[in-house]
């Protein structure tokens, strides 16, 4: 037996939510594979060889600490 209370729960709940939470699922898809790609390019470039001869496109100077 249902009651009025649960009827009438069922009718505000829009049809829509499967679509939407479906949209939401492969827009994150989406965005965790583009930063994936980005991610990728990126330490593809930083660690390419440069015309100059060194081993990495970016060598990081050694940091002097002054005490």
């Amino acid at each position: 037996m249902t009651m009025l209370s649960q009827d009438l729960a069922r009718e505000r709940m829009p049809v829509t939510v499967p679509d939407e939470l479906a949209a939401r699922v492969r827009a994150l898809r989406r965005a965790r594979r583009d930063a994936r790609t980005r991610a990728s390019r990126v330490r593809r470039v930083l660690l390419a060889p440069t015309a100059s001869g060194e081993a990495y496109a970016h060598v990081p100077e050694p940091r002097h600490r002054d005490h």
